[in-house]
C-alpha cells in the first residue's frame, strides 16, 4: 500500500508537468510506496496538451498517477482538494517546475517516519546552472532561497516561514488538524499554512537528502512586481486572521532584517509615485550591471525592489504609511516580537 502522495498543481504548463512526471519514474523509492495526484487549475487552451502528458504517464509510470482537472482557482484550492481525497498517511507538495533528484521521494519519506506525525520536512531546493544570468527578478528569488538553504545546512532552525511549497511534506492528519490551505490565498498560501503549523507544534526538520533542481519557468518583470505588491496586502490578510500573532507580523522583516533594505523603504516608501520611480530607476539599474557582469550588486538592486514593493502592499492594506510606521513601533517594542527576519 502507497505511504506517501506527490501532489502536484499546475497551471498552463503541460511540459513542466511531463518533466516532474518523468523524475518521478527515475525514484529510488519502490514504485508501490508512493502515488501522484496532478491537479490542473485551470481548463483552457492547454487542456489537450495536459491529456495527452498525463495519458502518456499513466500508460508509462509503474505507480498509480491520478488527474483532475478544475476551472482556475488558484493553487490553495487545486493542492487542497488532492490532499483531501488522498488515502495515504503523507503528503509530498512540489511545484511542476521541479526536476526530482532519484532520492527525493526516499529522503521526504525517511525524515517523516523517523519524526512525529507533527513533523513537517522542508526539502532542498537546486539552482539550475548560471542562475545568476537569468532575469533579475528570478535571480533574486534563487539567491534569497540559497542564502536560506545554506543556513539549514548549517544547522538553522526552520520555521513556519520556511513552509515554500515547491518542495515540502507532512502528514495528511496534521494537514486537515490545522485546516489545510486558505483557499482565499493565492501568494503567501504556503507560508501563512506553515505558520498554522507551527502554532500547532510543527517540527520542521530540513532534508537535504529530499532535494530537487527548480526548473525555473520564466515570467516577467511585471507579473513579479505585481506579485511583490500583492504579497504585502496578503502580508496584513495573514497576520489580522492570525489573531495578530507576533510570529506572522508583516513588518517583522523591516524590524529585523537588512538595515540598508530597510532605510531604503523608510526614505522612500511614504510617497507611491516616488516608490514607483525608485523601483524603476533600480531596476534600469540592476540590469545594467547584469550586463557588465556584476551580478551581486544587480540582485541587490532587486531585493531592495522586492522590499519596496512588499511594503507599498502592506502599506496599502493598512491604509498609510503612519499606521506602517506605528505597526513597526509596536512589534519592536513588543516582548513577545521574534528578534530575528522570516
Amino acid at each position: 500500500m502507497a505511504e506517501i502522495t506527490v501532489v502536484i498543481a499546475s497551471y498552463k504548463r503541460p511540459d513542466a508537468i511531463a518533466m516532474v512526471l518523468a523524475s518521478l519514474r527515475k525514484q529510488t523509492l519502490v514504485s508501490k510506496a508512493f502515488e501522484v495526484a496532478v491537479v490542473v487549475d485551470g481548463v483552457d487552451e492547454t487542456e489537450a496538451g495536459y491529456r495527452q502528458v498525463l495519458d502518456d504517464a499513466v500508460r508509462r509510470s509503474t505507480f498509480p498517477v491520478r488527474a483532475m482537472f478544475q476551472s482556475n482557482a488558484g493553487q490553495s484550492v487545486a493542492r487542497d482538494r488532492a490532499i483531501r481525497a488522498a488515502a495515504t498517511p503523507w503528503i509530498c507538495v512540489v511545484d511542476d517546475d521541479m526536476d526530482l533528484r532519484p532520492e527525493f521521494l526516499s529522503g521526504h519519506l525517511s525524515a517523516l517516519t523517523a519524526g512525529n506525525p507533527h513533523t513537517v520536512v522542508i526539502g532542498r531546493v537546486i539552482p539550475e546552472d548560471h542562475w545568476q544570468s537569468a532575469p533579475l527578478y528570478e535571480a533574486v528569488r534563487t539567491s534569497h532561497m540559497l542564502e536560506w538553504h545554506e543556513t539549514l545546512g548549517r544547522g538553522g532552525q526552520p520555521s513556519g516561514f520556511t513552509l515554500v511549497t515547491q518542495n515540502v511534506s507532512f502528514g495528511r492528519d496534521f494537514y486537515l488538524q490545522v485546516g489545510g490551505f486558505d483557499p482565499k490565498l493565492r501568494l503567501g498560501e504556503d507560508s501563512e499554512l506553515g505558520l498554522r503549523f507551527e502554532f500547532a507544534g510543527g517540527r520542521f526538520v530540513f532534508a537535504s537528502d529530499a532535494a530537487a533542481i527548480h526548473r525555473s519557468r520564466i515570467g516577467s518583470y511585471d507579473a513579479w512586481l505585481r506579485r511583490c505588491v500583492d504579497y504585502g496586502r496578503n502580508g496584513v490578510y495573514i497576520y489580522e486572521k492570525l489573531g495578530r500573532d507576533a510570529r506572522a507580523h508583516p513588518l517583522r522583516n523591516l524590524v529585523n532584517g537588512s538595515h540598508l533594505n530597510a532605510a531604503v523603504v523608510r526614505a522612500l516608501c511614504w510617497s507611491e509615485p516616488l516608490t514607483r520611480t525608485a523601483i524603476s530607476a533600480l531596476n534600469l539599474t540592476g540590469r545594467t550591471l547584469q550586463r557588465v557582469g556584476l551580478n551581486d550588486p544587480a540582485i541587490a538592486t532587486h531585493k531592495a525592489i522586492l522590499a519596496l514593493a512588499f511594503h507599498l502592499g502592506v502599506k496599502d492594506a493598512l491604509g498609510s504609511w503612519q499606521s506602517v510606521l506605528a505597526e513597526a513601533r509596536a512589534f519592536r517594542a513588543a516582548p513577545e516580537a521574534p528578534r530575528e527576519p522570516t
